[in-house]
């Protein structure tokens, strides 16, 4: 029982530092926050492509997902 809870505690430290490594490399890439328009015109231009015009819902989940991404509410 006692290796299981040191397996564990390993694990847990071990996916712990890594989460905690990507968070400041992924912050670092975004430098330079984008207006509102043009993180609007960068989220329309994925939608359009990724999601079919006549789905409104997935539509508009993808639009708020994406301006979030880029820190503006939507």
């Amino acid at each position: 029982m006692f290796k299981f809870k040191m397996s564990v505690a390993v694990v847990v430290i071990c996916g712990a530092m890594v989460m905690g490594l990507a968070e400041p490399a992924s912050a670092g890439t975004n430098a330079k926050k984008l207006t509102y328009d043009q993180a609007w015109a960068k989220c329309q231009a994925q939608i359009n492509k990724a999601v079919p015009g006549d789905q409104a819902s997935a539509r508009h989940s993808w639009g708020s997902a994406c301006m979030r991404k880029y820190g503006h509410k939507i």
